[in-house]
């Protein structure tokens, strides 16, 4: 049994996004869709593209050509393949390439994690479906392609000591705390009052109804007495006993003090932490890291945004919002990603 399916998912998430400069041009080819810094996505490719979904999905798209939703495809996927260009000519700048021995090694970890590790199943399945291998070896191909993009830019992202332990020093109350408890308070002006709460709770009314219904304290009273996740000193010494000799759910009696009389009740119980700074360097270099690749990427977009100058034929240019219903017009890189037709086997 097949463990994976095809994933068939067109212009789904911006990955890059890139500018188009014309959404129709007379002075392309009549056999062209649409051109990147002039080199041509051929109409014939788009539709051998779409022949790969109508294959995999059938049904997800009609593939009557004379439908509204033929045509909308083929938008969809001339859009789709002038950002698979757009980064085509970006890995070329950066001396990426992806060479037939790695297309072939993840060629065969599809065929091991699908097939059982026989290729005459693969050619079967896709026969029935009309792809090709070829198909399934140029999607992979974009995929490894997208995937070495990415680590470029990452290559360029640097983290030192310095910016993990400023993080650190930053955050040091989420790695170094003494015991903390979540606590609800009442605060009552006289003994006398304290006593007849204390006695309305034994008798098994509620906590926070008898807190926003009594309390004196205003910081606390609209939300049910909820003081919060606290430490022992935060609190007025004598009310800080009563609510760290607690166990979960129970209520203390009276406590006395110079505000007035608490009771007090604990919901929940953080035991000391106590995170040195080499304990979570790697947790936290990896996060800064993420973050800083973020920018990287943000910064990235930026700059290729100039770069290219993309025509579209007539017929072939990138859906609007209005005509999507989405905030995606079609301007979606990133193969093996969202955004990405994709012809090889994924996770279900």
């Amino acid at each position: 049994m097949v463990k994976k399916f095809f994933s068939i998912t067109i212009i789904a998430a911006i990955v890059f996004a890139v500018a188009f400069f014309a959404t129709g041009c007379s002075s392309l080819p009549d056999n062209a869709a649409a051109s990147v810094n002039g080199v041509i996505i051929t109409k014939a490719a788009v539709r051998d593209r779409l022949r790969q979904i109508v294959g995999m999905s059938p049904g997800m798209i009609s593939p009557d050509p004379s439908s509204q939703q033929y045509r909308d495809s083929l938008r969809d996927i001339t859009s789709q393949m002038v950002n698979e260009e757009i980064e085509r000519q970006e890995a070329a700048k950066r001396n990426i390439t992806v060479s037939d021995n790695e297309v072939t090694k993840e060629l065969d970890q599809v065929i091991e994690d699908n097939f059982y590790g026989d290729a005459s199943k693969l050619q079967d399945f896709l026969s029935k479906r009309n792809v090709t291998v070829n198909d399934v070896r140029a999607d992979l191909k974009r995929r490894i392609m997208h995937q070495k993009v990415l680590d470029s830019v990452k290559a360029g992202v640097k983290v030192t000591d310095a910016d993990v332990q400023a993080v650190y020093q930053q955050n040091i109350s989420n790695y170094v705390h003494p015991e903390r408890r979540q606590v609800r308070e009442i605060v009552l002006a006289d003994q006398a009052t304290a006593q007849q709460i204390e006695s309305r709770l034994a008798g098994g009314e509620d906590f926070s109804t008898l807190a926003g219904q009594n309390s004196i304290d205003p910081k606390t009273k609209n939300n049910g007495g909820f003081v919060g996740i606290v430490s022992k000193d935060s609190l007025p010494p004598a009310v800080g006993d009563a609510a760290f000799s607690l166990k979960v759910n129970q209520v203390s009696a009276p406590v006395q003090t110079d505000q007035g009389w608490y009771i007090v009740k604990v919901e929940l119980i953080q035991p000391p932490l106590n995170q040195s700074y080499d304990s979570v360097k790697k947790q936290l270099t990896d996060s800064i890291t993420n973050q800083k690749f973020s920018q990287a990427w943000a910064d990235y977009e930026k700059q290729i945004h100039d770069r290219y100058t993309v025509q579209f034929a007539d017929g072939y240019s990138p859906r609007t919002t209005a005509e999507t219903g989405t905030s995606s017009t079609g301007s979606s890189l990133g193969s093996g990603q969202a955004g990405q037709t994709q012809t090889t086997p994924q996770a279900p």
